[in-house]
């Protein structure tokens, strides 16, 4: 079989004395951008005009580099690292909150169980981790914002098989708060309008309890409820149960003041369900907003007659939903029980109380 080849304009690019591509005595604005050979300098150059004006990224620590850098056209990973082109990695996020690491230590644990099910290799220390997060955050001198953290197989070539990697990495970035919806909106006046997700499938149970750095999936899920008028999308399995939405847990409050989350079985171990578990059945029972709380499968059915529904993650996001495929939840207003988790959240958040691990402060640089 004869092999097919493809003419190119002139002769292959080789740089000049200045660094830059020509072609033939033809400077390279006459290439194709493929044909394009650019310096080291030339491509920083480039980076830095393609990112001017970007969502704010403060700092990145990578264990590859062996610091942290404040620049946000270095802030690179290997393309042979494995996160990159087989997925394997793993990674977690917390908040940064008036210059504390709000929850840190629950998320480091989560992170380490997801790495243990990945089966990757980790040399560092819960204590090392977390201390290196907080030195990104100190770097990065951002008092709010996210803070993302990766552990992966790490770099050394472009196969399937993990013995290859030189070594483990550990990169963290420290973010702009993220924001939802916009102009005027408001999640806890306006509410999320939701739609079914049928169409994408589930994460197998062993990929939705480890946050990998595959979403694939998790988009597919919001582009589906987008298409919908939704934004998360709910999903809701064969038998007419809820499981999750696609970066959020979910839970209904029924008519008569039951708290009702599915388990966590299958779906997300999620940290802030866990802490509106935790406030559902201390202030708001005590309060008598609420008269029960359980964990148990819930059907979709039993959500939609109910008083509210609540999606929650993010360590401090408490998402009502006041309409469900064009049906409204309750009297289709933000309820109650939403408006008090809300509450509870953000004035411990302020005030910074709790654990040690739930709350680091930064030690900023001069």
């Amino acid at each position: 079989m004869a092999l097919r080849t493809v003419s190119s304009d002139g002769d292959a690019a080789a740089p000049d004395e200045t660094g830059n591509a020509v072609t033939g005595g033809r400077p390279d604005t006459d290439l194709r951008p493929a044909q394009r050979i650019l310096s080291s300098a030339e491509a920083v150059e480039r980076m830095t005009a393609r990112r001017k004006g970007k969502r704010g990224c403060y700092a990145m620590f990578s264990s590859y580099l062996g610091g942290v850098v404040t620049d946000p056209e270095v802030m690179t990973v290997p393309l042979d690292d494995h996160m990159v082109h087989r997925g394997h990695g793993v990674f977690d996020t917390c908040s940064l909150l008036n210059g504390r690491l709000y929850r840190l230590g629950i998320h480091i644990d989560r992170l380490l169980a997801s790495a243990a099910g990945a089966r990757l290799r980790i040399p560092w220390s819960r204590d090392e981790l977390i201390q290196m997060v907080a030195d990104t955050a100190a770097a990065s001198g951002a008092r709010d914002g996210i803070v993302r953290y990766w552990l992966t197989a790490g770099p050394g070539g472009f196969s399937f098989m993990p013995a290859e990697c030189e070594e483990p990495c550990f990169y963290c970035v420290v973010l702009d708060p993220m924001s939802f919806g916009s102009g005027s909106f408001d999640p806890m006046v306006d509410g999320f309008r939701e739609a079914t997700v049928r169409e994408t499938p589930m994460k197998p149970p062993l990929l939705a309890q480890i946050k990998s750095n595959n979403y694939l999936l998790n988009v597919l899920t919001h582009l589906e409820a987008a298409d919908g008028g939704g934004t998360f999308g709910i999903i809701v399995d064969d038998g007419g149960f809820i499981a999750e939405a696609c970066v959020l847990n979910v839970c209904s409050i029924s008519a008569d003041g039951v708290f009702v989350t599915p388990p966590f079985e299958g779906i997300l171990h999620g940290t802030t369900m866990r802490r509106l578990l935790e406030l559902a059945r201390g202030p708001l029972c005590e309060e008598g907003l609420l008269c029960d709380v359980q964990q148990r499968p819930l059907r979709a059915a039993e959500a939609r007659a109910g008083a509210e529904l609540i999606m929650s993650g993010g360590d401090t996001h408490v998402f009502p939903v006041v309409e469900w495929d064009g049906a409204k939840i309750g009297d289709g207003t933000v309820g109650p029980v939403a408006k008090r988790l809300h509450d509870l959240i953000t004035s411990e958040t302020e005030a910074g109380d709790g654990s040690p691990d739930d709350f680091i402060e930064v030690q900023y640089l001069l």
